[in-house]
């Protein structure tokens, strides 16, 4: 049976290669995409300007309105393991519709996040090899070595990316633990339990609650192991394990490292706030102050930080599209596999060169830097990903409103509270009020989505079976034994309709055009 069933994974040009990767694996990826060294070394001082020295309590109130998104993420995982990720999740929620809405957005919400990190790391490594050795190269030399080595590995095998991503990961966190502990250990009179109230805002509450938008931007890629639902052992099972282990392990790491920073630089003393609050690199002082030995380290984890996120960011975005393209929603050879390699090849070209084009395009406009193509092009995908999360926690509890495992706490109060949570800092964030080029941010949103609107109708008039079968694909071991036994006798792809998917496509056959 075992044979015969590789076998058949392997003829399937529409099947990602399953029971490749591990727990371990899943986590590495959901870990690597928050990228927990780069967020606290870039989102810490943006979110003291409003948090001030109640930095931890932000993290911490990001990180609980993050874990009840977590919850709707590793609710759908047990159900519908699929390479579609919140767009399975949303389609089988809300329906065909919601699920076209959520590909869309889900899609360009992580590939506008890889040129981002495309610029940024060319412009980390630039700014590291000039300190360092006196050599002036442009930092797109930099960025396009690091896009090759991003391409070889995640076509050669999701496995070696994920693998290189945990190495790194394990790395860089070791070492910026290290900082924080000592930080902590020597800040005598720094510190205080008054972090972690918000009268260490200057601002109160409302101070938290902008410091909170930075600490939610930190989470952003938490979700990314669902798209290894077609390719984890036991999927069931491990996913969720991943992206709750994932989330845990790096929330704790924020709240650590935020009181360290806090407690280390001594933001209780308002003169040293003020220094803070001028500081370019507060990290870098406090390792300096604290760990003079440890600054190389420093800096080389926050550029390795930096390539893990590239390659995880990769990697969650070509699965969104191989798995749109398995829909012809977008074309239909990015649905399709390398069959030695298993590998979503043509969506891993078509990612690599709009990554190559956009990042070295509003590189040039804006700069490659933290402040520059990095800041604007995060800031636009974490109002597409945001936007899906909340669809995400309504889907949850209309999928289960009527099913007989359905449990309040769970599936109805968890992912309300997970809306409500994720609202202002959508607004904060979407606000056409900001500086330019960040008011463009909402108007290129809009515009996003009303091309979606237009592809949407124009699919429902000329191909109505596409938005009847979105996101339906979901893994054939995870079907009754039964059902797996016929797929495997009948030869029948190895990602297959979900029985509860194809229910839904029938209590909405307003969007089949009949």
């Amino acid at each position: 049976m075992t044979d015969s069933r590789s076998d058949n994974k392997a003829a399937s040009p529409h099947g990602l290669q399953r029971g490749v990767l591990t727990i371990p694996n899943a986590i590495a990826l959901s870990a690597a995409a928050m990228a927990p060294v780069l967020a606290v070394v870039l989102n810490a001082p943006a979110a003291a300007a409003a948090a001030g020295a109640a930095l931890p309590l932000s993290f911490l109130i990001a990180f609980l309105a993050c874990a009840l998104v977590g919850n709707t993420v590793v609710q759908f995982a047990r159900k519908l393991p699929s390479a579609g990720s919140f767009y399975t999740f949303n389609r089988a929620g809300l329906g065909p519709a919601a699920g076209f809405f959520t590909g869309w957005l889900f899609w360009i919400g992580y590939a506008i996040l890889a040129p981002g990190l495309f610029t940024a790391f060319g412009a980390f490594v630039h700014d590291y090899v000039l300190a360092t050795f006196g050599a002036d190269l442009q930092w797109w030399i930099f960025s396009l070595i690091a896009m090759a080595i991003v391409f070889g590995l995640s076509v050669r095998s999701i496995k070696a990316s994920v693998n290189v991503d945990l190495t790194l990961l394990v790395v860089e966190v070791i070492v910026f633990l290290v900082l924080g502990i000592v930080a902590i250990a020597t800040a005598k009179s720094g510190n205080s339990p008054t972090y972690f109230l918000t009268s260490a805002a200057p601002t109160g509450f409302a101070g938290v609650g902008l410091g909170v938008v930075f600490g939610i931007l930190s989470f952003i890629g938490f979700d990314a192991a669902a798209t290894l639902g077609e390719e984890t052992k036991n999927p069931r099972k491990s996913i969720p394990f991943a992206i709750t282990g994932a989330l845990g392990a790096v929330g704790i790491f924020y709240v650590l490292m935020m009181y360290a920073l806090a407690a280390g630089y001594g933001l209780n003393d308002p003169a040293k706030m003020g220094a803070f609050l001028k500081d370019p690199n507060p990290f870098v002082t406090l390792a300096s102050n604290v760990t003079p030995w440890l600054l190389q380290p420093i800096e080389l984890s926050a550029i390795a930080g930096l390539f893990s996120c590239f390659l995880a960011i990769h990697n969650t975005t070509v699965r969104v599209m191989f798995s749109m393209g398995r829909d012809q929603v977008l074309p239909a050879s990015l649905g399709r596999i390398h069959q030695t390699w298993f590998s979503p090849l043509r969506a891993i070209v078509v990612q690599s060169i709009f990554t190559m084009v956009i990042g070295i395009g509003v590189g040039i406009w804006l700069g490659p830097g933290a402040t520059g193509a990095y800041g604007f092009t995060g800031t636009i995908g974490t109002v597409a990903i945001v936007i899906v999360y909340i669809m995400s926690n309504i889907a949850l509890v209309k999928y289960f409103w009527k099913l007989a495992e359905r449990k309040i706490i769970t599936h109805v109060i968890v992912p309300v509270l997970g809306v409500l949570a994720l609202l202002y800092p959508l607004y904060a964030v979407a606000n056409p009020a900001q500086s330019y080029p960040f008011n463009l941010v909402p108007i290129i949103v809009l515009l996003w989505i009303a091309a979606g609107v237009v592809l949407y109708f124009y699919y429902r008039a000329k191909s109505p079976e596409k938005i009847a079968a979105l996101g339906s694909f979901i893994t054939e071991e995870d079907l009754p034994e039964g059902e797996q036994n016929a797929a495997l006798q009948t030869g029948r792809a190895p990602s297959v309709q979900h029985p509860t998917v194809a229910e839904e496509a029938a209590k909405h056959p307003e969007t089949t055009g009949n």
